[in-house]
């Protein structure tokens, strides 16, 4: 039986295919997830978060229309950074998930963070 192993430079060109994408929307910034976020990238999603949150007062929002994996590790990282959020009176909302984000969403139960009219966006 033969095993195999991800190296080190294989996650980290992972980490930078799938780093998120920082914008303005209005009064909030929006951070875009593509591709699988798993343990893998959370700490690029952390970072996302971090630098979004420190640069100004303004609400979040994740685009996760162009998700196609979302493991558990993203899914803590999310509700740290709404919790965070929160506490400084501010909010973080899931924008468009994709159909697998979506299910993962409803699984952990957190159906409230997603933003109102946008609840699967297929694919």
């Amino acid at each position: 039986m033969m095993t195999s192993s991800v190296s080190t430079s294989d996650s980290t060109v992972r980490q930078r295919d799938c780093a998120p994408v920082l914008t303005r929307d209005g009064d909030r910034t929006v951070i875009w997830l593509e591709g699988d976020h798993d343990i893998a990238t959370v700490f690029a999603l952390a970072d996302a978060l971090e630098k979004a949150t420190s640069a100004d007062d303004a609400d979040l929002v994740v685009d996760l229309s162009g998700v196609t994996f979302i493991g558990a590790a993203t899914i803590g990282v999310l509700l740290r950074a709404s919790d965070n959020l929160r506490r400084q009176s501010r909010s973080l909302a899931l924008r468009a998930p994709s159909r697998c984000a979506a299910r993962v969403i409803e699984v952990f139960g957190l159906k409230g963070l997603v933003q109102a009219g946008t609840a699967d966006a297929g694919g």
